[in-house]
């Protein structure tokens, strides 16, 4: 089997290279407020974890946020320490690990099918809608990539080691990677390592014992790794542990008792086939011959376990899924050399859907914006024209030399236009998921409300915009997340002096709780802000 299409190992390291410096440098020069409602709350705790000096114990206005290990933190903790408390110090942690997935799933699909192969597979990673936009926000399933595709080239090499000894050598390596993942994102890194070795041992019988070893040497080094800090959580919070791995593993898994919980069986279906774009269409290609050889169907069997163990748990969410993009990074690359060899009417459809989705996709974000906010920016037009051209160049390209040599490099070119494109339009979609001018907004008044409620959004990004004296003053009870009725029913008992926040594409629902719209006391950015006192005369005019 060709381990790629065509492409020289030379063009493909350059093209990958080109992909790993666009996907660090693009977002810190679209330079985009954080996002809510989870990355400012992670940027908010570890700029907390610097101010209180507690390397143990991750905290959101003085409580204890018990939800996701630490070591995400840490890593966001460093950068600001290093770069100061600013969105570049919280985007790099992310994005340094979106690199390392893409350099990780080069290296695993080089370990199956080849140097070129791992290259394309890398690519393709990088230049995924999921894995893009995953890498991009400060959250936690971004650093379990790396960790656990470096276990499992470990695991892979265990299949053609000679005895048992260099079976758990490899083993311990494998256990520290996955220790890291624990401390990472919890087990799931270690599932889907274990799926992984299953997949692959089952092509020869005779590496199952090593691989038994390695796996029993992997488990007992991964908790020697991860301990110390789950022991210390347990100390300084007991019951941690039960919490941590009952509640929120085992009980998460198999019962509703998650705030994610409640959604179908098949929930995972459409955010792999649309997280995979502009590559889907090859991993369907590459379905059709999955039995080819014993290799590709083990990594379709790692795929497809994955996915069931995931489907069948109760916690669902979109980045629970990015586990299985290494694998879906991989299957594609191998359906690009059947569509591109064969041509006619399945390479039609795959490169038009590749075509579509690449120059669309930038347009399609920014007519999503007007639509959803009645958001105008005419000035973005041109520039999103001239990425939707480049983006449609290469794809060109990419077409005629079909099938000739630098196939995936014009394809991958295409994929960085159209990202180009999407970071243009970025941080003015951030602007109506993050509260930094609501922030601003509080830190000119010099001191914070005796309340401020936000309603219906998070206030993670508020909390981090704060200046470092009127963070000080907030706490759980002065900054409240709150439902539209709540708001209403607490202007009856809260201080005249006491704000309420109301994003601008909300203000319609807000104004109909009222006998007549309030009169706005400050508009923040996207935010319209409303005293206390006002709202109060405003209910007395019934």
């Amino acid at each position: 089997m060709p381990d790629t299409i065509y492409d020289s190992s030379a063009e493909l390291r350059r093209i990958f290279a080109a992909v790993a410096l666009l996907l660090v440098l693009a977002p810190l020069v679209a330079n985009a407020p954080l996002f809510d409602p989870d990355e400012g709350l992670h940027a908010s705790i570890a700029q907390e974890m610097l101010a209180r000096g507690d390397l143990v114990t991750p905290t959101f206005l003085g409580e204890p946020f018990l939800d996701k290990p630490i070591l995400f933190f840490w890593a966001e903790a460093a950068s600001l320490r290093v770069f100061g408390h600013r969105e570049l110090a919280i985007r790099i942690p992310p994005l340094l690990f979106g690199l390392l997935g893409m350099l990780s799933v080069a290296c695993l699909g080089r370990a199956l099918f080849g140097g070129r192969a791992g290259l394309s597979a890398g690519i393709i990673y990088g230049t995924m809608i999921l894995p893009i936009g995953v890498s991009q926000v400060a959250v936690h399933d971004i650093g379990l990539i790396p960790f656990m595709c470096a276990a499992c080239c470990c695991l892979f090499a265990v299949t053609s080691a000679a005895g048992a000894r260099r079976a758990a050598g490899l083993g311990a390596a494998a256990g520290v990677l996955l220790g890291l993942s624990i401390l990472t994102k919890g087990l799931v890194g270690c599932v889907f390592a274990t799926i992984f070795a299953f997949c692959v041992g089952a092509r020869r019988r005779t590496a199952i014992r090593d691989l038994a070893v390695a796996l029993v040497v992997a488990g007992v080094v991964s908790i020697v790794v991860a301990a110390p800090w789950y022991w210390a959580m347990e100390r300084a919070h007991p019951g941690y542990l039960h919490y941590y791995f009952v509640e929120r593993h085992l009980q998460g898994y198999l019962t509703a008792t998650q705030r994610h919980a409640g959604r179908p069986w098949w929930y995972y279906l459409p955010i792999v086939l649309g997280g995979a774009l502009p590559w889907t269409g090859y991993l369907i290609a590459a379905a059709r011959s999955a039995g080819r050889d014993s290799l590709r169907l083990a990594i379709w069997a790692w795929f497809g376990i994955g996915l069931v163990f995931l489907s069948v748990g109760e916690s669902k969410l979109v980045t629970y899924a990015l586990p299985l993009f290494p694998a879906v990074a991989i299957l594609a690359n191998t359906g690009t050399v059947p569509v591109f060899s064969r041509g006619g009417f399945v390479t039609k459809c795959t490169y038009g859907l590749q075509a579509i989705v690449l120059v669309a996709l930038p347009v399609a974000g920014l007519l999503a914006l007007q639509w959803k906010y009645k958001a105008h920016h005419p000035a973005l037009w041109i520039p999103l024209t001239v990425t939707a051209g480049c983006s449609a160049y290469a794809l060109w390209r990419a077409w005629r030399i079909r099938p000739s040599e630098r196939t995936i490099t014009w394809l991958a070119t295409a994929s960085m236009a159209s990202l180009v494109g999407l970071m243009i339009v970025l941080p003015r979609a951030a602007e109506w998921m993050t509260s930094r001018d609501l922030a601003a907004a509080l830190n000119t008044r010099g001191t914070l409300p005796p309340r401020v409620s936000i309603v219906d959004e998070r206030i993670g990004s508020l909390v981090f915009y704060l200046s470092p004296a009127l963070r000080a003053e907030a706490t759980s009870d002065r900054l409240r997340e709150t439902t539209f009725a709540e708001a209403v029913m607490r202007t009856r008992v809260d201080p005249d002096e006491a704000i309420v926040a109301v994003r601008r594409s909300q203000l319609d629902r807000f104004n109909r709780l009222f006998p007549r719209p309030p009169q706005s006391d400050a508009q923040a950015g996207t935010f319209t802000i409303f005293r206390t006192i006002t709202l109060k005369e405003t209910l007395q005019q019934r």
